[in-house]
C-alpha cells in the first residue's frame, strides 16, 4: 500500500474526502439553483474553485496532512484544529446544500428600502 492510500484509509484522509465530496454536492446543486433562478454566471466557478477548494478545503486538508505526519503532540494539536474546521465547513456547507434545494418562499423574503440603504451605506451610524 502506497502512503498516499495509506493516508486517505485514515481518519484524517476520509474527513477530507467528505469534505470534497461536501463541497463537490454544494457546487451541483448550487448550479442547479442558479440555472432555475436564472442567475448562472460562468465566473461563478471560478470563485467556487477559489473560495471553496483553495480557501476552505484546501488549508483544512493541509491542517489534516500536517496532523496525520506530525508526531504525537504536534499531530495531535493540527488533528483537533483540522476536525474543528472541518465540521464547521462541513455544517456551513450542508445549509447551503439545503438552501440550494429548498430555497426561501418569496413571503418569506425581507423587503429593503432602498433609499434607506443607499444612506446607512454612505453614512453609517456608530452603534457604540
Amino acid at each position: 500500500m502506497t502512503e498516499l492510500q495509506t493516508f486517505l484509509n485514515s481518519t484524517a484522509g476520509t474527513a477530507l474526502t467528505a469534505m470534497l465530496a461536501v463541497a463537490f454536492v454544494d457546487f451541483v446543486t448550487g448550479v442547479f439553483a442558479a440555472l432555475r433562478d436564472g442567475t448562472f454566471a460562468l465566473d461563478s466557478i471560478a470563485a467556487f474553485l477559489r473560495k471553496h477548494i483553495w480557501g476552505r478545503v484546501a488549508p483544512i486538508g493541509l491542517l489534516l496532512v500536517i496532523g496525520y505526519y506530525g508526531g504525537d503532540q504536534v499531530g495531535a494539536l493540527f488533528s483537533a484544529a483540522a476536525a474543528a474546521a472541518a465540521l464547521a465547513y462541513v455544517a456551513e456547507t450542508a445549509s447551503s446544500v439545503l438552501g440550494n434545494i429548498n430555497p426561501p418562499k418569496s413571503s418569506e423574503a425581507i423587503a429593503l428600502d432602498p433609499q434607506k440603504a443607499v444612506a446607512e451605506e454612505l453614512n453609517p451610524v456608530p452603534k457604540d
